[in-house]
């Protein structure tokens, strides 16, 4: 894989950056049992988290409320799920180990226009990245509410030829839709069948493109 011809390279948070993936499914997993759900209620919104990692919080808590929990949408369980989740989040961040070779390759493609564009919490994500050192990396990061395909495309139509790597089905999408190139990187994803989808253009770390 050749990414030195790319100018823009677009990147997923959780899998990509942070070793993040499963420390965000024990937060909800967490936050669910905090607030007394069933263990059979959380094991079915986990194994849907898995398959569907990338999307946002808010999304995530809405699933639960209308498709797990079967009821209609409650904005007062809404909110209750989101701030004790949120304050989860925040704090896993900086337990998180980066993924292998990120310095490295941050620091060899410091010449190109790095973004982030994540389904986790855009201003919760610029104080990590700020707070570990990372932002000064990226030329933005951006994050939840916005969806991901919207950010992407924000990104492309002000930078030229871009690439997106990322660990789930979302990153996949966004990069489809907006006509650029997606490289799947595995070792860190949820995503069985993406893992086992030879079909992708795949890594497993980014040290694979340094």
């Amino acid at each position: 894989m050749n990414i030195k011809k790319y100018n823009t390279i677009i990147l997923d948070c959780d899998g990509v950056i942070f070793d993040s993936n499963f420390l965000k499914i024990e937060a909800f997993r967490k936050t669910y049992d905090e607030l007394g759900f069933s263990k059979t209620q959380i094991d079915k919104f986990v194994d849907f988290m898995k398959n569907n990692f990338g999307i946002s919080r808010y999304k995530f808590a809405e699933y639960f409320i209308i498709e797990i929990l079967n009821k209609k949408f409650d904005q007062m369980l809404f909110k209750n799920i989101i701030e004790l989740y949120s304050k989860k989040s925040y704090e896993l961040y900086f337990e998180a180990n980066f993924t292998k070779y990120l310095l490295e390759f941050l620091d060899k493609y410091k010449d190109k226009n790095l973004f982030i564009a994540s389904g986790g919490d855009q201003k919760e994500l610029r104080k990590v990245f700020g707070k570990r050192d990372l932002d000064k990396y990226f030329v933005d990061i951006f994050g939840s509410p916005t969806k991901k395909s919207e950010i992407v495309k924000s990104i492309v139509l002000q930078n030229e030829n871009s690439i997106m790597i990322g660990d789930a089905k979302s990153d996949m999408q966004a990069a489809k839709e907006n006509n650029i190139d997606f490289v799947f990187m595995g070792d860190y994803s949820t995503n069985k069948a993406m893992q086992k989808d030879t079909s992708l253009n795949s890594i497993n770390n980014l040290g694979d493109l340094i």
